[in-house]
C-alpha cells in the first residue's frame, strides 16, 4: 500500500497544470481533435483494434457491501475463499485504513462472466489470440500499450506501477517524447466508463 492510500497517490500524479483529466469520454470520438506525438494506451487492446480478431474473454467481479455491528469481523484484511463458497474473497478495510469504530464494513467479490474486465482468462487460445492483438500492437507506431487490460496479463498493483515507470523510461531513454501536457480519457467497458483509456503525450 502506498503510505498515504492510492486515492492520494494519483491525487498527486494528476495534480500538474500539464495534465486535463476528462470524464465520460471515449478517446475515439475526440482523438482528431487532441494533437499528440505519443500514446500511452492502457484499456482493452482488443477494443483498441475494433475486436478484429475476436474479443478477449475476462473474469469480472460483483462486489457486495455489507456493515457489520461489531469492531471486528474477521481475523485478517483479505480472506481468500478460492473453492468453497460463492464469493472468492472477503475484505475488511479498517485494517487498511487504521480506523477505530464500533461498526465496521466488508465487501465480498463475487466472480461474474459479464461486466467490466479485471482478470484475463489464462487458456491457451486466449494466449493464442492475444499474440494476434500483440503483433498489430508492436506494429502500430507512436503508441506504447501498457497495463492488464491493454498487456492481457494479471498484475499486482505494484507490478502494474513498476511497469508503468519502466515504459516510461524507456520512452525517455529513446527521447521519443517529453512530457509538454498530458490529456487522461476515459474509455467506456461495459456501458460504464473509467479512467484507465489513453494518455496523449505531445
Amino acid at each position: 500500500m502506498p503510505l498515504h492510500g492510492y486515492t492520494r497517490m494519483f491525487e498527486q500524479m494528476l495534480n500538474h497544470p500539464n495534465i486535463k483529466v476528462m470524464l465520460n469520454t471515449d478517446y475515439r470520438e475526440i482523438i482528431d481533435m487532441i494533437p499528440f506525438r505519443y500514446m500511452i494506451y492502457t484499456g482493452p487492446i482488443d477494443e483498441f483494434f475494433g475486436y478484429c480478431y475476436g474479443k478477449l474473454p475476462y473474469r469480472s467481479l460483483q462486489f457486495v457491501h455489507e456493515t457489520h455491528d461489531t469492531p471486528v469481523y474477521q481475523d485478517t484484511p483479505v480472506i481468500n475463499y478460492p473453492n468453497d463458497y460463492a464469493y472468492t474473497r472477503v475484505t475488511e478495510f479498517k485494517y487498511l485504513t487504521g480506523q477505530k469504530h464500533a461498526k465496521t464494513s466488508v465487501v465480498y467479490e463475487y466472480p461474474q462472466a459479464e461486466g467490466d474486465p479485471y482478470y484475463p482468462v489464462p487458456r491457451p487460445e486466449n494466449a493464442r489470440l492475444y499474440e494476434q492483438y500483440k503483433a498489430l500492437a508492436e506494429a502500430t507506431p507512436n503508441v506504447s500499450f501498457v497495463g492488464r487490460l491493454a498487456t492481457y496479463k494479471y498484475y499486482n498493483m505494484d507490478q502494474v506501477v513498476a511497469q508503468a515507470l519502466k515504459t516510461y523510461r524507456t520512452l525517455i531513454e529513446r527521447q521519443t517524447l517529453t512530457v509538454d501536457s498530458v490529456t487522461l480519457l476515459e474509455v467506456p467497458i461495459g456501458g460504464k466508463t473509467q479512467l484507465n483509456g489513453a494518455t496523449a503525450l505531445s
